[in-house]
């Protein structure tokens, strides 16, 4: 039976890499390039929310062989990827994505998705949301 790691405030779940090819993750750029995203995973453009809008930053952590169960986020989430690999699942497109330490995505908008810590290491990811004041980042799916 597989562990779950989930942190209501922290759970985060990678939509499919984000970069101007949705396909791949962004790696990290040499020092003094900034990252540029086009994109979420699955290939949605990132679109600008009107009115205010809150930065919420935050860490998880993913245990070694854990799971985080299937969840969505409303607004875009931009995720670095610190320590480890992950398998992101796209359970609405099908889309699977792997990511390793140092790349750059930014979560699917409204998609279904779970993730997996993949490789025997805990996965330890960099979240930056912006939404709404007071607004949920991640909504977990019911059963």
């Amino acid at each position: 039976m597989r562990r779950s790691c989930l942190s209501l405030a922290a759970v985060f779940v990678l939509a499919p890499p984000a970069l101007s090819t949705p396909a791949m993750a962004q790696s990290p750029p040499p020092v003094g390039e900034p990252v540029r995203i086009d994109q979420t995973l699955t290939g949605q453009p990132i679109r600008a929310r009107a009115g205010d809008l809150r930065i919420t930053v935050g860490q998880t952590l993913i245990a070694a062989g854990a799971s985080l169960p299937p969840h969505k986020h409303p607004y875009p989430r931009l995720v670095q990827v610190l320590s480890g690999r992950l398998k992101v699942t796209n359970l609405d497109t099908g889309q699977v994505h792997e990511l390793t330490s140092g790349e750059w995505v930014v979560d699917a908008v409204d998609q279904w998705h779970s993730a997996e810590a993949l490789g025997g290491q805990p996965v330890r990811l960099l979240t930056i949301d912006q939404a709404p004041p007071g607004a949920a980042v991640t909504i977990l799916r019911r059963p």
